[in-house]
């Protein structure tokens, strides 16, 4: 097994909350690695371009409510536009929010790298990856979903991991239309819980001129084709093929067991009895939860960043 050089912070996990804290870091001149398992950096946000639609692969109406410091060091305070429900969005796609932090990071990257355990040697973190790797690091944050943290936690906080094997998850494919304004119909959801939200814009940023974006929530299971479901709207609403249409879906991208009554304090415990030096941040351990009829609430997953990297150079200073 090869060791490589001790971190200050390692940060598992590229979604918002990871990048977050890694921002953090980077702005304090902390040495931090980020490790991410997947081919590209902000988790669940992905923007795609079709046929002059910008489309979201995951979050597209998100609360009106981001941290206007922090929006303006990033050169985005212009960036989003008004949707209905108190919702705003992404001009040129919620990646944007990705991308302008990334610019941002020069600390070490480790793109698709997965951590299979955790463990402690006297005063250090070690952390293996599944190709043999390991690191060493002072502090470590878990910015990583449930069902992954609780592997990596097994050994190192076995009640933790109990914790977090609870959790399960909602299927919702979030599937994007583009259509010619003039013949979208009446888009009311029907009474199903199939469908979980609908949003419209066309504003000319996100759509050719003319032309509506559609962004649904349809609860399904992870095999149903995007077809199918294209076919399932078009005969519930009755309309014609789209022009353009993209579909996503991201297995963690809505916890549906942590929310309940006893959440925060289920969420408290938990990072109570983590080991010193380490935070446990995202969207599954959210005080509130992330998404509320469609729109996300993508403040909270920021600020835990933010404050997992502050937590953990006082920690490293100690």
């Amino acid at each position: 097994m090869t060791r490589l050089p001790m971190r200050d912070v390692v940060i598992i996990g590229g979604g918002l909350s990871g990048l977050a804290a890694a921002y953090e870091l980077e702005k304090q001149q902390i040495d931090y690695t980020l490790i991410e398992v997947k081919r590209h950096l902000g988790g669940s946000i992905r923007s795609v371009s079709r046929d002059g639609f910008i489309m979201d692969a995951g979050p597209f109406a998100i609360a009106d409510d981001l941290p206007g410091d922090w929006m303006a060091e990033l050169d985005l305070a212009q960036a989003t536009i008004p949707l209905q429900n108190k919702a705003v969005i992404f001009k040129e796609g919620t990646q944007k929010l990705v991308d302008a932090i990334v610019r941002r990071l020069n600390g070490p990257r480790m793109m698709r790298m997965a951590v299979s355990s955790l463990g402690q040697l006297g005063q250090r973190y070690t952390i293996c990856l599944e190709n043999g790797l390991m690191l060493d690091a002072k502090s470590l944050i878990i910015a990583s979903p449930a069902r992954y943290a609780e592997r990596m936690l097994y050994n190192l906080a076995p009640e933790v991991a109990d914790m977090l094997r609870t959790y399960h998850y909602d299927s919702i494919h979030r599937l994007s239309l583009g259509y010619p304004t003039a013949e979208l119909p009446d888009l009311e959801a029907p009474g199903d819980a199939a469908y979980a939200f609908i949003y419209e814009t066309h504003d000319d940023a996100r759509t050719p001129e003319g032309y509506s974006l559609l962004h649904f929530g349809l609860r399904f299971s992870q095999a149903c084709q995007p077809e199918a479901l294209i076919g399932l709207l078009r005969q519930t609403f009755n309309m014609a093929e789209p022009a353009a249409f993209y579909d996503g879906f991201w297995q963690e991208a809505d916890a549906l067991s942590s929310y309940d009554d006893t959440h925060d304090q289920r969420v408290r415990d938990m990072r109570a009895q983590l080991p010193d030096g380490i935070a446990l941040i995202g969207s599954d351990y959210c005080m509130e939860p992330p998404r509320y009829e469609g729109v996300h609430r993508l403040s909270e997953r920021i600020q835990q960043g933010r404050d997992a990297a502050r937590s953990m150079i006082d920690y490293i200073k100690a």
